[in-house]
Protein backbone atom coordinates (compact mmCIF):
# COMPACT_ATOMS: atom_id res chain seq x y z
CA UNK A 1 0.00 0.00 0.00
CA UNK A 2 2.72 2.52 1.14
CA UNK A 3 4.30 1.80 -2.67
CA UNK A 4 0.95 2.72 -4.81
CA UNK A 5 0.99 5.98 -2.71
CA UNK A 6 4.31 6.51 -3.42
CA UNK A 7 3.90 5.93 -6.61
CA UNK A 8 0.75 8.48 -6.91
CA UNK A 9 2.49 11.19 -5.22
CA UNK A 10 5.08 10.39 -7.96
CA UNK A 11 3.17 10.86 -10.58
CA UNK A 12 0.98 13.56 -9.14
CA UNK A 13 3.57 15.87 -7.70
CA UNK A 14 4.84 16.90 -11.64
CA UNK A 15 1.21 17.57 -12.65
CA UNK A 16 0.84 19.84 -9.88
CA UNK A 17 4.06 21.77 -9.93
CA UNK A 18 3.84 23.26 -13.06
CA UNK A 19 1.44 26.16 -12.01
CA UNK A 20 -1.93 26.56 -13.41
CA UNK A 21 -2.76 25.11 -16.44
CA UNK A 22 -3.64 27.68 -20.00
CA UNK A 23 -5.53 27.49 -22.73
CA UNK A 24 -4.10 28.41 -26.05
CA UNK A 25 -5.56 31.22 -27.95
CA UNK A 26 -5.51 29.99 -31.73
CA UNK A 27 -1.87 32.41 -32.07
CA UNK A 28 -0.21 30.28 -29.55
CA UNK A 29 -0.70 27.03 -31.69
CA UNK A 30 2.72 26.27 -33.77
CA UNK A 31 0.82 26.63 -36.90
CA UNK A 32 -0.12 29.84 -36.22
CA UNK A 33 4.02 30.43 -35.78
CA UNK A 34 4.29 29.77 -39.13
CA UNK A 35 3.96 32.48 -41.41
CA UNK A 36 1.11 32.35 -44.36
CA UNK A 37 3.00 32.23 -47.29
CA UNK A 38 0.80 33.65 -50.81
CA UNK A 39 1.07 33.21 -54.55
CA UNK A 40 -0.04 35.37 -56.91
CA UNK A 41 -2.39 33.09 -57.50
CA UNK A 42 -4.02 33.78 -54.37
CA UNK A 43 -4.38 37.16 -55.31
CA UNK A 44 -7.65 39.38 -57.17
CA UNK A 45 -5.48 41.03 -59.00
CA UNK A 46 -3.78 44.51 -59.75
CA UNK A 47 -5.42 47.59 -58.98
CA UNK A 48 -5.07 51.17 -58.34
CA UNK A 49 -4.41 52.94 -54.85
CA UNK A 50 -7.72 53.14 -53.12
CA UNK A 51 -6.53 56.55 -51.40
CA UNK A 52 -6.04 54.70 -48.63
CA UNK A 53 -2.98 54.66 -45.92
CA UNK A 54 0.02 52.67 -47.06
CA UNK A 55 2.46 51.80 -44.60
CA UNK A 56 5.40 49.63 -45.08
CA UNK A 57 4.33 49.09 -48.62
CA UNK A 58 0.36 48.06 -47.27
CA UNK A 59 -3.17 49.67 -47.72
CA UNK A 60 -5.64 48.34 -45.82
CA UNK A 61 -4.48 48.25 -42.44
CA UNK A 62 -5.37 51.46 -41.21
CA UNK A 63 -9.25 52.04 -41.83
CA UNK A 64 -12.09 54.45 -41.04
CA UNK A 65 -14.77 52.27 -39.05
CA UNK A 66 -12.59 49.64 -37.30
CA UNK A 67 -13.53 50.62 -34.74
CA UNK A 68 -17.03 50.04 -35.51
CA UNK A 69 -18.76 47.09 -33.43
CA UNK A 70 -20.96 46.23 -36.52
CA UNK A 71 -17.60 45.62 -38.30
CA UNK A 72 -16.74 42.03 -35.80
CA UNK A 73 -18.69 39.01 -37.08
CA UNK A 74 -18.82 36.50 -34.51
CA UNK A 75 -17.17 32.47 -35.18
CA UNK A 76 -17.46 30.25 -32.68
CA UNK A 77 -14.81 27.09 -31.90
CA UNK A 78 -16.03 25.11 -28.68
CA UNK A 79 -16.77 27.50 -25.83
CA UNK A 80 -14.92 30.26 -27.13
CA UNK A 81 -15.84 32.70 -29.40
CA UNK A 82 -13.77 34.65 -31.59
CA UNK A 83 -14.12 37.42 -34.18
CA UNK A 84 -12.96 38.25 -37.27
CA UNK A 85 -12.36 41.72 -38.76
CA UNK A 86 -12.62 41.41 -42.74
CA UNK A 87 -9.93 43.39 -44.06
CA UNK A 88 -8.89 44.18 -47.83
CA UNK A 89 -4.94 44.16 -48.04
CA UNK A 90 -3.05 45.65 -51.45
CA UNK A 91 0.55 45.35 -51.84
CA UNK A 92 2.53 48.82 -53.39
CA UNK A 93 4.38 47.23 -56.77
CA UNK A 94 7.35 49.56 -54.89
CA UNK A 95 7.56 46.51 -51.93
CA UNK A 96 8.41 43.90 -54.17
CA UNK A 97 9.20 41.07 -54.47
CA UNK A 98 6.67 40.95 -51.61
CA UNK A 99 5.52 42.80 -47.90
CA UNK A 100 5.11 41.08 -44.83
CA UNK A 101 2.71 42.04 -41.97
CA UNK A 102 2.88 40.56 -38.79
CA UNK A 103 0.92 40.91 -35.54
CA UNK A 104 3.04 42.37 -32.58
CA UNK A 105 0.42 42.16 -30.04
CA UNK A 106 -2.14 41.02 -28.55
CA UNK A 107 -1.02 37.29 -28.55
CA UNK A 108 -4.73 35.97 -29.14
CA UNK A 109 -4.74 38.11 -32.50
CA UNK A 110 -4.47 36.16 -36.07
CA UNK A 111 -4.47 36.71 -39.58
CA UNK A 112 -6.43 34.39 -42.27
CA UNK A 113 -5.31 35.81 -46.02
CA UNK A 114 -5.87 33.67 -49.22
CA UNK A 115 -7.95 33.25 -52.75
CA UNK A 116 -11.40 34.32 -52.47
CA UNK A 117 -13.12 30.93 -52.71
CA UNK A 118 -10.82 29.39 -50.21
CA UNK A 119 -11.77 32.48 -47.54
CA UNK A 120 -15.31 31.98 -48.69
CA UNK A 121 -15.38 28.29 -48.00
CA UNK A 122 -13.49 29.23 -44.50
CA UNK A 123 -16.22 31.85 -43.42
CA UNK A 124 -19.17 29.91 -44.62
CA UNK A 125 -18.07 27.09 -42.35
CA UNK A 126 -20.56 26.89 -39.45
CA UNK A 127 -18.27 26.63 -36.54
CA UNK A 128 -15.43 29.40 -37.76
CA UNK A 129 -13.17 26.34 -37.14
CA UNK A 130 -11.82 26.46 -40.41
CA UNK A 131 -10.74 30.27 -40.28
CA UNK A 132 -9.23 29.79 -37.10
CA UNK A 133 -7.05 26.71 -37.67
CA UNK A 134 -5.85 28.67 -41.30
CA UNK A 135 -4.61 31.56 -39.39
CA UNK A 136 -1.65 32.66 -38.93
CA UNK A 137 0.15 35.69 -37.03
CA UNK A 138 2.43 36.63 -40.09
CA UNK A 139 1.36 36.79 -43.81
CA UNK A 140 3.53 37.76 -46.66
CA UNK A 141 2.10 39.39 -49.46
CA UNK A 142 3.50 38.91 -52.98
CA UNK A 143 4.08 41.71 -55.52
CA UNK A 144 2.48 40.49 -58.73
CA UNK A 145 2.28 43.65 -61.03
CA UNK A 146 3.38 46.97 -61.89
CA UNK A 147 -0.04 48.57 -59.81
CA UNK A 148 -1.27 47.31 -56.17
CA UNK A 149 -1.79 43.44 -55.61
CA UNK A 150 -4.95 42.71 -53.52
CA UNK A 151 -5.39 40.07 -50.88
CA UNK A 152 -8.85 38.94 -49.50
CA UNK A 153 -8.85 38.29 -45.44
CA UNK A 154 -9.16 38.99 -42.07
CA UNK A 155 -8.06 39.72 -38.47
CA UNK A 156 -9.11 37.28 -35.86
CA UNK A 157 -9.33 38.66 -32.00
CA UNK A 158 -11.05 37.52 -29.23
CA UNK A 159 -12.47 40.35 -28.63
CA UNK A 160 -12.81 44.02 -29.47
CA UNK A 161 -9.07 44.91 -28.87
CA UNK A 162 -5.79 47.35 -30.25
CA UNK A 163 -3.88 45.27 -32.61
CA UNK A 164 -0.14 46.29 -33.23
CA UNK A 165 0.92 45.37 -36.83
CA UNK A 166 4.30 45.37 -37.87
CA UNK A 167 4.81 45.90 -41.63
CA UNK A 168 7.62 45.38 -43.22
CA UNK A 169 8.94 44.72 -47.50
CA UNK A 170 12.69 44.87 -48.20
CA UNK A 171 12.34 48.50 -50.34
CA UNK A 172 10.72 50.01 -46.44
CA UNK A 173 11.80 49.53 -42.86
CA UNK A 174 9.80 47.87 -40.44
CA UNK A 175 6.66 50.12 -39.82
CA UNK A 176 4.77 49.50 -36.61
CA UNK A 177 0.81 50.47 -37.11
CA UNK A 178 -2.01 50.10 -34.20
CA UNK A 179 -5.33 49.99 -35.09
CA UNK A 180 -8.64 49.53 -33.32
CA UNK A 181 -9.83 46.41 -33.58
CA UNK A 182 -13.87 47.21 -32.53
CA UNK A 183 -15.11 49.47 -29.75
CA UNK A 184 -11.57 49.88 -28.23
CA UNK A 185 -9.27 53.25 -27.82
CA UNK A 186 -5.80 52.74 -28.86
Amino acid sequence: MTLLIAGFVCVGLPACSGGPARTKAPAASQAAAAPLLLSCSESVGQQGQDHETVTGGVEGLILPGSDDPAGLYPIGAGRQRYYIYKAFLAVAASAAPFATVAIARPASATLVYGSPSRIGALFSTRSGQGLLTASRRKVRLPVCGPRFTGFTGGIIVAGPTCVTFEVSSRSARTTPVTVPIGPAAC
